[in-house]
């Protein structure tokens, strides 16, 4: 019997290019290889040998987490791009006092009712009592 798998959430779904990767970790890797390979060949003779592998780490890195990362559902650079945001640039932050609100539309309210009953009290206004 043939079967396919089908995401319960569509937007889940991935299509993949070649060996269970996508284009844009294809990409990512390509890309890791193509800035990596040159400084490992060509730094052989002028870095020390122990320093070479974290520079191929460092500037591997970007293209894998660009490739590969994903954080609720975001890609790296919108969750990168959010994380710069939330932290070095400053926040306007609301703040609404709730009990303060509410204490200030009791007071009004009751204000009204004293108004009210000062107008009727001087004959301002007369009340329809019907019994």
């Amino acid at each position: 019997m043939l079967e396919v798998k089908i995401p319960i959430e569509i937007q889940s779904y991935k299509s993949k290019v070649i060996a269970g990767l996508s284009l844009r970790q294809l990409i990512a890797v390509g890309g890791a290889f193509i800035t990596a390979l040159p400084i490992g060949v060509f730094g052989k003779g002028h870095i020390s040998s122990d320093i070479i592998p974290w520079i191929v780490i460092v500037t591997t890195v970007p293209w894998v987490l660009w490739g590969f990362f994903t954080f609720q559902g975001m890609k790296f650079e919108d969750y990168f791009r959010s994380w710069l945001s939330f932290n070095l640039l400053p926040q306007k932050r609301v703040y609404e006092d709730t009990d303060g609100s509410l204490l200030q539309e009791l007071h009004e309210s009751l204000l009204e009712e004293n108004l009210l009953q000062q107008r009727v009290d001087s004959g301002e206004y007369e009340i329809d009592q019907e019994e």
